[in-house]
């Protein structure tokens, strides 16, 4: 038995298209919503036996959100042992990621059988379009941790935010060549939402280290990921499998993350952190 783990937010259009590509190769899924105001929890609910959703995890509510100092590693700890309840191998995607290559479930399975207390790095593939991947920066060749067979429990090193999705185990790690299984990653596919996206990230980061006096990436760090929308493009190892349009069909005024920017922008007179020339902060100070 294969078991997902995933943490969402505001993503139930994207749940809906993933849920049959998930299912190739996980038997269950542990969900933990991180505050969702859109129908993310109404929907996990309402599907758990469709889609064997063993437990979904809910962020505090009635707590303001700036209020909150997030603890990733705490979250993706839940959701671990949760799932380590049900069986030794799992895996963990965002929402936004599914896996695609050669393997079926059944090898997949034996490929996380074959190695005790170990983790699998596998491609980050980061499709732009239905053909195309990005290749420049910190996207020629990375790789990240999303499978993992554990037969003893293990923990995540503590990390506010961009915590591993994977706790390390004894047997150490093994990389997972392109060809044979990768993860998809879809957070390129829309210049307009992704910059929200990062923005939002920039934003969240001030707020953290204003209010907790907690250390963060900074803001060079999605600088470094955006590259200033300068991307070097190559063929992707295999057509996406969701519709390439899949953010455009979402009203970006009413998007949860642009709704944030504004409100804490405003709030804490936040300057502009560097939108790429996208209007972003400006738009979030007009009436």
């Amino acid at each position: 038995m294969i078991v997902q783990i995933t943490r969402t937010k505001n993503e139930c259009f994207l749940l809906k298209e993933m849920f049959p590509l998930w299912q190739k190769f996980a038997d269950g899924f542990v969900f933990f919503d991180d505050g969702s105001t859109d129908d993310t929890v109404e929907w996990l609910t309402a599907n758990k036996e469709k889609y064997n959703i063993l437990h979904i995890f809910e962020k505090g509510k009635g707590e303001k959100e700036s209020e909150i100092l997030k603890i990733e590693s705490d979250e993706r700890q839940m959701l671990f042992d949760e799932a380590h309840k049900h069986t030794n191998k799992i895996i963990c995607l965002d929402s936004d990621e599914y896996l695609d290559g050669e393997l079926t479930k059944d090898k997949v399975e034996a490929l996380l059988g074959s190695y005790n207390d170990t983790v699998f790095y596998l491609h980050w593939v980061q499709y732009t379009s239905k053909d195309r991947i990005r290749v420049d920066g910190p996207w020629q060749q990375n790789f990240t941790d999303r499978m993992g067979h554990y037969i003893q429990p293990a923990s995540f090193p503590k990390a506010q935010m961009h915590s591993l999705h994977l706790p390390r185990g004894t047997g150490g790690g093994i990389s997972v060549p392109t060809h044979i299984l990768y993860v998809a990653h879809l957070q390129w596919l829309d210049m307009p939402w992704v910059g929200v996206k990062q923005y939002y990230w920039k934003v969240t980061d001030w707020v953290t280290r204003h209010q907790h006096n907690v250390g963060t990436i900074g803001a060079e760090g999605y600088d470094h990921s955006v590259n200033n929308f300068a991307w070097a493009y190559a063929p992707a190892p295999l057509p996406l499998k969701i519709r390439e349009d899949i953010f455009k069909t979402q009203d970006m005024k009413k998007n949860p993350k642009l709704e944030y920017i504004k409100k804490y922008t405003r709030m804490f007179n936040i300057p502009n952190l560097g939108d790429w020339g996208m209007g972003i902060h400006e738009y979030c100070l007009k009436d």
